[in-house]
């Protein structure tokens, strides 16, 4: 099915996921997430080129991510890292006639100006950089626009969500925000503690960026932005990806509780300041009854539903992010 609408996303987990599958699991709900993986070209996971192809435009944020639990023995998460980037470009190879990767929004231009999907490259967890202010060079030389410089565990960079959430940016922590910005990579908050997040705006001097978080105050996960951290994405030129995991949705993760999320960001005035993030291919269950990007549609539907107009939608779901980079 064509669709005449653009998609940017700013957070997938796709080559994770590809990178992973046929992996041996005991944990039959590990086993059974990744063996419906493939590859880019064709996925039985949230996000593959066949259905890509479907929008007027696509982009697409691929985060190289990979769980501390699931580092083979006798490798590392810097070797980790080496291998997602690895993979990163043999897909891009591989699928060369669909996909270009992309570092700056002119190049994304010419990219679905010839026809094809853009790719753009992250970093979820500076763990896949030993955390060594040395590796933001690799980091910048592999075309990596964003950086988490936590996932769910803390760091000798800050503490995360989930660990150590009183702990906010060490003093190293600070040190490697200051390279990552004279590099021109983003600063990525979703992941990271309350306090880092505060840290973050506090000493940055370039947009704040979370790449797939929602409204604490619709779902109040403590993945999610309160209403204050909104306001300084916005009042920093930043953006906030909308997530689609039901499990940061809330009690209700119908299309209905997904858009409550979206217009609870419009009433902040965040109508440059909110794209899209979905986390695809890092979570089970997506809301609104997606079952991957063929689904995406369904959301600007049900926002225009609602008489939000094109123009609206256009900036949520490609101008704000394009403007970005």
């Amino acid at each position: 099915m064509i669709h005449t609408i653009p998609y940017f996303d700013a957070h997938c987990d796709t080559i994770h996921r590809c990178h992973t599958a046929g992996t041996l699991f005991r944990d039959p709900e590990l086993r059974a997430f990744y063996d419906i993986a493939g590859n880019l070209r064709r996925s039985g996971g949230h996000i593959d080129l066949e259905r890509a192809g479907g929008f007027a435009r696509y982009a697409q944020f691929f985060a190289l991510y990979q769980s501390p639990r699931l580092v083979p023995k006798g490798s590392s998460m810097p070797e980790q890292g080496v291998l997602l980037h690895q993979r990163f470009l043999r897909e891009m190879e591989e699928n060369r006639e669909r996909i270009l990767p992309c570092r700056t929004g002119a190049e994304v231009d010419e990219a679905v100006g010839q026809g094809k999907a853009a790719a753009l490259l992250s970093i979820e967890g500076a763990e896949l950089l030993d955390c060594d202010i040395r590796r933001l060079d690799t980091a910048y030389d592999w075309g990596v626009r964003l950086l988490n410089p936590v996932w769910n565990y803390a760091n000798r960079l800050s503490g995360s969500n989930a660990q150590q959430p009183e702990q906010g940016l060490t003093a190293y922590g600070r040190d490697f925000l200051q390279r990552m910005e004279e590099l021109s990579i983003y600063v990525d908050v979703s992941h990271l503690s309350d306090a880092g997040f505060w840290d973050v705006v506090r000493l940055s001097r370039r947009p704040v960026v979370a790449s797939h978080s929602n409204s604490r105050a619709v779902c109040p996960h403590r993945r999610n932005l309160t209403d204050d951290m909104f306001r300084a994405i916005r009042d920093s030129g930043g953006v906030a990806g909308l997530n689609y995991y039901q499990h940061f949705v809330g009690d209700d993760p119908t299309m209905e509780g997904l858009v409550r999320h979206v217009e609870h960001f419009l009433e902040l005035d965040g109508e440059r300041s909110l794209c899209l993030g979905g986390d695809m291919d890092g979570c089970e269950l997506l809301a609104g009854g997606m079952r991957g990007l063929e689904d995406v549609p369904l959301l600007w539907q049900a926002l225009a539903d609602r008489g939000y107009p094109q123009s609206l939608l256009e900036d949520l779901f490609w101008n704000n992010l394009r403007r970005l980079i």
